[in-house]
């Protein structure tokens, strides 16, 4: 039994870590696709590198990170009150008792009713607007999944009489996968939507990160491209990327340019927006007060 648990706490964290970086890999490539897709480029002709990918689930940490700390805060705050007002406790456990599984299905519904709603949404939005097929598929995994945790807590609550967190906190299997999944099918959603509107402020010129580009072509170079309204929208493989700057709200078939470096003599850039100074003033002010010598 000594041997048997380290190594299965080994396992466990490596399992742990291989989902958790797959999972931010799926995510960071749900972003560049939704994001280089919504401005007419192919993903794939920019070869971008799976540390590249991955780091772009950055874009969507604060949406994959609501759903886990609701649900730690909501204990820890339940465990909270629970310890300090003894009453709570006594009034959950006689609610139990006297409602018995309606209430246990009211509390494992009121645990899983973000992700479930998540799921609707999802089904609305495929069914009002246009989706790629990837979208599409995610969309239909998740009511599948959700279907299936509705069918499961209310099962939970019938049959054995749990809350869904208690599963939890026992490793059960089951409520664990329908879990992560539909969470990460959520997440996936919610990353391909945000990246779509990252990708249309910089369509317009909005993000601050637009940056408005202007070649001269090398000579002998036939200039097929629009004199001015080209924004830039990444350098790589030997190619500048560009998309012509729209108003808001942006074309749904935005034009895309692809320019070898090999027929630009120059390029010319500029940013669109002014640049926020107030993080280089304040770190100018830091240094100086680090450098001023102070009286002992």
């Amino acid at each position: 039994m000594r041997v048997l648990g380290p190594a299965q706490r080994f396992i466990e964290a490596a399992v742990i870590a291989l989902a958790t970086s797959t999972g931010l890999y799926l995510v960071g490539s749900v972003y560049t696709d939704a994001y280089y897709g919504r401005m007419s480029i192919e993903v794939t002709s920019l070869d971008l590198s799976p540390p590249f990918i991955t780091l772009q689930s950055a874009h969507s940490l604060e949406s994959l990170l609501e759903y886990p700390f609701a649900l730690l805060f909501l204990y820890l705050l339940y465990r909270l009150l629970t310890s300090r007002i003894p009453r709570l406790r006594s009034w959950y456990d006689r609610a139990r008792q006297r409602f018995g599984r309606l209430f246990l299905l009211i509390v494992n519904l009121v645990i899983v009713s973000p992700l479930v709603f998540a799921a609707v949404q999802a089904g609305i939005d495929a069914g009002i607007s246009s989706t790629s097929s990837v979208l599409s598929e995610v969309t239909s995994l998740m009511a599948s999944f959700g279907s299936l945790l509705v069918f499961y807590v209310i099962w939970l609550s019938f049959g054995p009489r749990q809350v869904i967190i208690s599963q939890i906190r026992e490793r059960k299997l089951i409520p664990i996968v329908l879990l992560a999944a539909l969470y990460l099918l959520d997440a996936l959603i919610a990353t391909a939507n945000g990246a779509a509107a990252d990708a249309e402020l910089l369509l317009t010129g909005e993000a601050n990160s637009s940056i408005e580009i202007n070649f001269t072509m090398s000579r002998g170079v036939r200039n097929t491209l629009p004199s001015s309204g080209l924004l830039l929208v990444t350098a790589r493989n030997g190619n500048y990327y560009v998309v012509e700057r729209q108003d808001s709200p942006p074309s749904g078939r935005p034009v895309a340019y692809v320019v070898p470096f090999d027929a630009v003599d120059s390029a010319r850039t500029q940013r669109v927006n002014e640049a926020d100074l107030a993080l280089d003033d304040l770190v100018d002010e830091i240094m100086d007060e680090i450098a001023t010598p102070t009286a002992p």
